[in-house]
């Protein structure tokens, strides 16, 4: 037995089992720096050149005071002269240059009225062989017109079309 005897001289060498005080200060430099990068303050990180910093005051969103540094969107508009024919009048309602107004009973609003189906007399049968994707369903019908073929052509339907196509004779 004189090998299985651990001095205790050499106890401290072989170990403990609990952390040396090197190893803490290892651990709590570590958990600090991390801790530090997360709360957004820059520890290691590379510092910004002088024209990134220019370029971070320049575009910055609000000064040291928390008051709005941005320079308001209609500062640098300039507006040319106009006059709104009557009755209109004219209104700046939070736009930079304003615009003519007036109400509806005294101008008529063009409102878009639908019209019959071939009202125009333009639109014309689908080719013959059509595909069934031309022909729907509901309102994905392919409509066709009829095409206007310079001198020397004529509509036709070519295999797979929907619709005739102008081509030469």
């Amino acid at each position: 037995g004189s090998s299985r005897c651990i001095d205790r001289s050499n106890r401290a060498a072989l170990g403990s089992g609990r952390p040396s005080d090197a190893m803490k200060a290892v651990v709590a430099i570590v958990l600090f720096l991390a801790a530090m990068e997360c709360s957004g303050v820059k520890v290691l990180r590379r510092r910004d050149t002088p024209e990134e910093q220019r370029l971070d005051m320049e575009h910055r969103a609000e000064d040291s005071f928390g008051k709005t540094a941005l320079t308001p969107a209609c500062a640098k508009v300039e507006c040319g002269d106009y006059s709104c024919p009557a009755p209109f009048e004219l209104k700046k309602d939070a736009t930079c240059c304003g615009y003519c107004w007036a109400p509806d009973h005294l101008v008529a609003a063009d409102r878009h009225v639908v019209t019959a189906f071939n009202a125009t007399g333009n639109v014309i049968e689908q080719c013959e062989e059509a595909p069934s994707t031309c022909k729907g369903p509901g309102a994905n019908v392919v409509r066709c017109f009829k095409p206007s073929c310079r001198n020397g052509d004529v509509p036709n339907c070519s295999p797979g079309s929907c619709c005739p196509m102008c081509t030469t004779r």
